[in-house]
């Protein structure tokens, strides 16, 4: 789901995925903003150095964006945290540089965010006449919009940017702050039939027993928790049968330890 500022409060995402697939292939205008920082930014002068840039379309108090930002955070650091082929950056609609600065604090967003009101983001809106928010536009050397990242999952992200001959990358340790990432969940079937269990797995785990968990539906409201039980494998089984069709994000929290195990599963 996508949600529209100032006008009706959500957007099916189909009429999202068509409005914003029908930009595919159009010019991508050309603009100069500041962001929070104070730093210029052309988008020319990147394509024109053989940047891909990704522009993230976004406003601080919108649900879906916030529920994203996590994985928007892990492609932007697994492709290089904006020091080799891709550049991320975000525009902010309707929100002063205090509004951005906080939200990127909030969700530890590492790529330069320009505000609506203070750093140019309404205008570059209203240029690209994007209505759902959140929306990923990719742009390269031939100056058109040459994909969409819809969902802007980390999967979708791999998989958009593989068809595109673009490989991950390091970061520079300089360029990218230390943070408490969570760590990673891997699901069997995903997606799932709402009439069948959902295997979890916590990746990269060395524990089992109890652990809590807690289940966000797509514009992060939290709609279950409780706990499971982790054999040896760190597997557990799940019910999603009180669940309707969508995207969800779960968190685990082991009792015996101080990590976040976290993913996306989707529900047919």
């Amino acid at each position: 789901m996508y949600f529209l500022k100032k006008a009706l409060p959500i957007l099916l995402l189909s009429t999202a995925t068509l409005a914003s697939s029908a930009q595919v292939g159009n010019p991508a205008p050309n603009f100069t903003v500041t962001d929070t920082h104070g730093e210029t930014h052309t988008l020319y002068d990147y394509l024109e150095a053989g940047k891909v840039v990704v522009l993230d379309f976004f406003y601080t108090t919108c649900g879906p964006c916030q529920f994203y930002s996590p994985q928007v955070n892990l492609a932007y650091e697994k492709y290089g945290c904006n020091n080799a082929t891709v550049f991320f950056m975000s525009i902010d609609y309707q929100d002063n540089n205090a509004q951005v600065i906080a939200y990127d604090e909030q969700y530890e967003i590492q790529y330069p965010s320009v505000s609506g009101y203070e750093g140019g983001g309404n205008d570059v809106v209203d240029q690209y006449g994007v209505f759902a928010f959140p929306t990923f536009y990719v742009i390269d050397s031939s100056k058109t919009i040459i994909e969409v990242i819809d969902p802007p999952t980390l999967q979708v992200f791999d998989f958009r940017f593989a068809a595109l001959g673009i490989l991950p990358a390091n970061c520079d340790a300089s360029a990218s702050k230390q943070t408490n990432r969570d760590e990673g969940l891997a699901f069997f079937p995903n997606p799932v039939d709402a009439a069948r269990s959902l295997q979890v797995r916590m990746v990269g785990s060395d524990g089992e027993g109890a652990a809590r968990f807690e289940i966000f539906n797509h514009i992060g409201q939290p709609v279950r928790n409780d706990q499971l039980e982790f054999n040896s494998r760190h597997e557990a089984e799940m019910s999603v049968a009180d669940l309707p069709s969508g995207i969800f994000l779960l968190k685990i929290s082991p009792m015996n330890g101080s990590k976040t195990y976290a993913g996306f599963f989707v529900i047919k």
